[in-house]
């Protein structure tokens, strides 16, 4: 369809429509007009030449009827009118040298008729009559039906042409400023699904058409929405936040009774366990927070250009002698032209990789490699971590960069399901996107961060 059809643009689509309509409708309007005076061209021609064929036929005299058409021969010119009359005896009457024998209305060319010595008409409407004692064929010259075609044809180009330029022109015109509303509109959309949620459509003032109409519609979506995650970002914090301090003083008291009083040996590992859940709790609010710190965009002033290498180099080393020791291979590699730059927070770019690489080590088998790379393409950097555990269900990870969603099949295991959405998050504030595919076996979680100079630009 692409190859049949490439223009993408819905007005400038339209306006090639109207433009097609408009030459067809002009077309068949002069069309129609040149067959209908053609047709009364043509009735006169076969009148006049009804009318000739009359006059001989009403001269009955043979000698009578043979001296005059003698006479008109010689005062009669060819390429006007031509007159054959063939007797049943005697020599042809004509005043060219040949004529084709018709009897109805026929139009000849003039390769069909003998001019003799002199010039003859493109095209003749001819028609035959026995006539005396004789056949007598009238031709009228059709010189003035092919003029009319001219003519039309001339009052087309000079006429159609510069209506047709002054349409186009005002239709590109017209189609270009829609298509660049257009653009607005769908670039706020885009804006707007990939969270920025202050992104909204300029409106002419005091414009009242349907694009108007359909972008100040947007921006109050916008608008709603904007406020709505707000309110939800906010309540979201203030519960974490609220529930963080009372929970910290908890696992407070518990330290203390476990330090300041003796317990026995079934209670001593009841409070280690409640200890354990609310630290769990704790880290939990916190990353609620956090996660909403990113949502709100509120760290992206502290942007700058990061090495995103130096950063790998530093998470593999420092997550590496504990990988050891659980019995897991942490592994390293780099391919393409340095600097693997990439404008961001070194702090939340080094908590991607960081969670990434725990979220391995939680699910993997031991003896596992971990694989961590750095690639470019298209001039943009790629940062994977690859592992051969159980992976995730391709139905299932859209749901796993939710807040708070886990598998079944981890909900045995450590974590409180934020570790993802922490990725997903940070992904989104620096542009990134991230993508989870088949390791063939086990996961395979690629970033692909946007080229730094047009980060750098959008972010001015």
């Amino acid at each position: 369809m692409r190859r049949l059809w490439p223009i993408r643009s819905t007005p400038l689509r339209l306006t090639v429509v109207f433009l097609a309509i408009l030459i067809l409708s002009s077309a068949a309007s002069f069309a129609t007009a040149y067959l209908v005076i053609r047709a009364n061209f043509e009735s006169t021609l076969e009148d006049e030449i009804d009318q000739i064929i009359d006059t001989y036929k009403a001269i009955e005299d043979q000698n009578v009827l043979i001296d005059r058409l003698n006479e008109d021969v010689k005062i009669t010119d060819p390429e006007l009118t031509i007159l054959h009359y063939l007797p049943d005896r005697g020599s042809i009457i004509a005043n060219v040298d040949s004529l084709p024998t018709v009897d109805d209305f026929t139009i000849l060319d003039e390769k069909a008729i003998g001019a003799g010595h002199d010039d003859i008409s493109a095209s003749y409407l001819a028609k035959g009559k026995r006539v005396g004692k004789g056949q007598l064929t009238v031709a009228k010259t059709r010189e003035q039906v092919t003029k009319l075609g001219e003519i039309i044809l001339s009052v087309v180009l000079i006429g159609l042409l510069p209506t047709i330029l002054l349409a186009s022109g005002a239709g590109a015109l017209t189609a270009r400023n829609a298509r660049r509303r257009i653009d607005g509109i769908q670039k706020t959309l885009g804006e707007l699904t990939a969270g920025h949620l202050a992104a909204r459509v300029s409106v002419v003032a005091h414009d009242r058409d349907d694009l108007t109409a359909i972008s100040a519609a947007v921006n109050t979506m916008a608008t709603a929405q904007e406020a709505l995650i707000a309110s939800m970002r906010q309540i979201s914090a203030d519960i974490a936040h609220d529930l963080k301090t009372p929970i910290q003083r908890v696992a407070v008291i518990l330290d203390e009774i476990t330090t300041k009083t003796v317990l026995s040996e079934g209670q001593d590992a009841l409070l280690d366990q409640a200890l354990s859940e609310t630290d769990r709790i704790v880290k939990t609010f916190q990353a609620l927070l956090q996660l909403a710190q990113i949502e709100g965009g509120a760290v992206r002033d502290r942007f700058v250009p990061t090495d995103l290498q130096r950063i790998a180099e530093d998470v593999v080393d420092f997550l590496g002698a504990n990988a050891e020791e659980k019995g897991y291979r942490l592994e390293f590699t780099s391919n393409g032209t340095k600097p693997f730059n990439a404008l961001g927070d070194r702090h939340l770019l080094t908590q991607v990789l960081a969670n990434l690489i725990e979220n391995s080590l939680r699910h993997t088998p031991i003896g596992s490699t971990i694989r961590v790379d750095l690639s470019r393409h298209a001039g943009h950097v790629i940062l994977s971590v690859t592992d051969n555990g159980p992976g995730i269900p391709v139905h299932e990870r859209e749901k796993v960069l939710r807040r708070l969603y886990r598998l079944e099949q981890s909900r045995t295991s450590e974590g409180n399901g934020l570790g993802l959405s922490l990725v997903a998050a940070i992904c989104n504030l620096h542009g990134a996107q991230l993508l989870l595919a088949d390791n063939n076996p086990g996961l395979r979680v690629r970033i692909e961060f946007p080229d730094f100079e047009e980060t750098a630009v959008a972010m001015h």
